[in-house]
């Protein structure tokens, strides 16, 4: 997926932050903060040019595969944990099509991308994908069990809603659908 970059672009979700900034080299640098990312861009960056924002797209997807790798895993583990649910691996894939998806072996699969969703959605995200380990398809017990999980009755399609309406939100931030990289 390429995003539309902009001098402006930014990804700010209370979890994962990610900004770009004027660099005062020839190379690209990134600096990290705790969970905020700053990517400095090297001197002869410029954001109309086709080569720098495939350039850019590979950096930030980068970023958000290694940070997802490192939070996903561990937000998972938190809520299994708490919910006394077994699973067998978490997985951070490219994924375009879906947010999440959770395999009949037990794996969980979440796309590097649902870290462009605000928080309570992602958390949405992963509880539903923890809701497949007791109900593997989208039936009535399904729901009632991803309810259970984020606490109170219809909060699971409600939240489905919400992250429908955030996926769509998002086409006028995507250049593309193809893969940057």
């Amino acid at each position: 997926m390429l995003l539309r970059l902009t001098p402006d672009f930014a990804i700010n979700t209370g979890v994962f932050r990610l900004d770009f900034r004027p660099g005062g080299s020839t190379v690209g640098q990134l600096h990290r903060a705790g969970n905020h990312f700053t990517i400095l861009l090297p001197l002869d960056f410029s954001f109309d040019k086709p080569e720098g924002i495939l350039w850019a797209n590979r950096v930030v997807t980068r970023v958000l595969r290694n940070f997802a790798r490192q939070y996903f895993p561990r937000l998972v583990q938190e809520y299994a944990t708490y919910f006394d649910l077994r699973y067998n691996r978490v997985f951070v894939k490219d994924m375009i099509s879906r947010w999440g998806s959770c395999s009949s072996l037990g794996n969980i699969n979440l796309s590097l991308w649902l870290l462009l969703a605000p928080d309570h959605l992602l958390r949405y995200v992963v509880k539903h994908e923890l809701a497949h380990l007791n109900e593997m398809n989208h039936g009535p017990r399904f729901w009632h069990e991803v309810d259970r999980l984020c606490g109170a009755p219809g909060e699971g399609k409600r939240l489905e809603r919400e992250m429908k309406a955030f996926a769509r939100s998002l086409t006028p931030k995507i250049l593309s659908r193809s893969h940057a990289g």
